[in-house]
């Protein structure tokens, strides 16, 4: 009874964080409202500001190097970049560590090509309204909030395709 007990803890263990991901993955449309502008430091130390991408649609990806769930999106999120910023998408990985120290190994160790900038101290989610992470926010060449996800499922990308589509097709 012991081995049927604990063979059923770890298939359990495993189905509930199966769910846990799917299910806390939403994309969500919302009523378009104005980004929240922000000036973060990038991994350099450079001053960014968001609205210095204006004219170009930005997918914002809030995670940190602790976060499993981020581990499994930000090779997604790369590839998704590599992509599609010929055609002008600019992601932000917009980290929360509170620590930076060990962010600069995870970005070579995951080939981040896209700028990283440090929010982990800063208001930025809270104005974004971060309660998890990863979190994403795609915002459109206009600087408004498009569509925003929380959590993490593979088929994401296949939204943030429609999501980069209608960016896009939107943008003045």
């Amino acid at each position: 009874m012991r081995c049927w007990s604990d063979k059923f803890r770890t298939v359990f263990a495993v189905a509930l964080a199966i769910g846990l991901i799917t299910a806390c993955s939403s994309g969500r449309r919302n009523q378009v409202v104005a980004a929240p502008n922000f000036e973060l430091k990038d991994l350099s130390g450079n001053t960014v500001r968001l609205d210095s991408f204006k004219g170009h649609p930005v997918l914002l990806d809030f995670w940190a190097t602790w976060c499993g769930p981020c581990r499994m999106s930000i090779p997604m999120v790369q590839e998704f970049y590599m992509r599609h910023k010929d055609e002008g998408l600019v992601v932000l990985g917009l980290n929360m560590d509170d620590e930076p120290s060990g962010v600069y190994g995870f970005v070579r160790q995951f080939k981040m090509t896209y700028p990283v900038l440090f929010a982990g101290s800063s208001s930025v989610p809270g104005d974004y309204e971060v309660d998890g992470i990863p979190h994403f926010v795609f915002v459109d060449a206009d600087g408004r909030i498009i569509q925003i996800y929380s959590g993490f499922s593979y088929e994401m990308a296949r939204s943030w395709e429609d999501d980069l589509k209608l960016a896009l097709k939107n943008s003045h």
